[in-house]
C-alpha cells in the first residue's frame, strides 16, 4: 500500500511540468524492464500472459479502491475491449520470445506499435494539424522505421544466417497490430486515465481464461506467481501512458513510452548474455540512436 502511496503521488498529482515530465517516461522505464522480467521467469508463454494478467488485475483493484472511477456503460466496454486486444498481443510477443531473442522481436513490434499509434492519432484523431507537423511526423516515422531496422538486424551470431519465417513474421505483425490497437481504442473514445485501468484489466484476465482453456498443457504455480511482479510493472507503466495521454496527446505520448526499446533491446542482450559481432552491435547501437530521433522529433509535435 505504501507503494501504490508513492506512485499515485506521482501519476495523480496535476498542473506541475516536473510530474507531466515523470509521468510521460514511466512507461519507457516499465515496458522496458517487463519483458526482461517474463523471460527471466523461464514460464511458458501462457504463464507469463497468466501471471502478468493477474498482476495487473490486483493492481487495477487496489488503484480502484483507492481512487474510485467511473464505470459508465461505454467507457467500460470499450476499455473491456482494449483489453482483450492486449491480452492476444501480449501472448504473440511471449510466443516470440520463444522463437527468436527479445533483441529481434522488441524492436519490431515496438516500432510497428510506434508507427500505428502515431499515424492513427495524426490522422483520425487529428492531432497533426500543420504541414510542419506533417512533415515532422514523416521524417520521425521514417527514423523509427530505419532504426527498427538497424536495431533488429543479427548476423550469423544470432543463429539467422536465413530469412526469418513467415509464421514468425506474422507472429511479431499480429502482435504490433493488436498491442496498437489496445491503445488507439481508448483514446478514440477519448477514454483515459482512471477510468480505463479496472475494466481492462478484467478484460485481459478473461482473455487469458478463454486462452487458458484452450491450452493443452496445466499451468505451473510458480512461474505463475513470479509473472505477477511483471504484471504490477506493467500496469504502472500502463496507468502512466493513459494518463500523460491525456496530458500532452497520444501523437507525442506514446512514442515517448517507445524509449523502452532501447532499455529492452540492450538489456535483454546484456542479462541474457547474446553473443554479438562488433558489426551487430555497431547497427545496434545506431539503430537505437536514430530511433530515439525519430521518438524526440515526434514529442515535438504537442497539438
Amino acid at each position: 500500500m505504501v507503494f501504490l502511496t508513492i506512485v499515485g503521488k506521482i501519476l495523480f498529482t496535476g498542473g506541475a511540468p516536473r510530474v507531466d515530465f515523470i509521468t510521460t517516461f514511466i512507461p519507457a522505464v516499465g515496458w522496458g524492464v517487463m519483458p526482461i522480467l517474463a523471460y527471466m521467469t523461464k514460464a511458458s508463454p501462457r504463464e507469463q500472459l497468466t501471471g502478468t494478467v493477474i498482476g495487473a488485475v490486483l493492481f487495477a483493484l487496489c488503484v480502484y479502491i483507492n481512487h474510485p472511477a467511473s464505470l459508465a456503460p461505454i467507457p467500460f466496454v470499450v476499455s473491456f475491449i482494449s483489453g482483450i486486444f492486449w491480452a492476444a498481443g501480449q501472448l504473440f510477443q511471449f510466443r516470440s520470445f520463444q522463437k527468436v531473442s527479445a533483441s529481434i522481436t522488441i524492436p519490431v513490434i515496438c516500432g510497428l506499435q510506434l508507427i500505428g499509434t502515431t499515424l492513427f492519432a495524426a490522422l483520425i484523431l487529428g492531432e497533426w494539424i500543420t504541414g510542419y507537423q506533417y512533415g515532422m511526423g514523416v521524417g520521425s516515422l521514417l527514423c523509427i522505421l530505419a532504426g527498427v531496422l538497424l536495431t533488429s538486424y543479427q548476423g550469423k551470431s544470432a543463429g539467422l544466417s536465413k530469412p526469418m519465417p513467415l509464421r514468425i513474421i506474422m507472429m511479431l505483425v499480429c502482435s504490433g497490430l493488436a498491442l496498437s490497437s489496445y491503445v488507439v481504442i481508448n483514446q478514440y473514445f477519448n477514454i483515459s486515465g482512471l477510468f480505463v485501468i479496472l475494466p481492462q484489466s478484467l478484460g485481459m484476465l478473461c482473455s487469458a481464461l478463454v486462452i487458458n482453456l484452450k491450452g493443452k498443457h496445466r499451468l505451473r504455480f510458480s512461474p505463475v506467481l513470479r509473472n505477477l511482479f511483471t504484471g504490477l510493472v506493467w500496469s504502472i507503466a500502463n496507468l502512466a501512458l493513459f494518463i500523460s495521454n491525456g496530458l500532452i496527446g497520444m501523437a507525442a505520448s506514446f512514442p515517448i513510452s517507445q524509449a523502452s526499446i532501447a532499455i529492452a533491446c540492450v538489456g535483454s542482450i546484456l542479462l541474457f548474455k547474446e553473443k554479438k559481432s562488433l558489426y551487430e552491435w555497431l547497427a545496434i547501437l545506431v539503430g537505437i540512436t536514430v530511433l530515439m530521433i525519430g521518438v524526440g522529433m515526434i514529442s515535438l509535435l504537442k497539438p
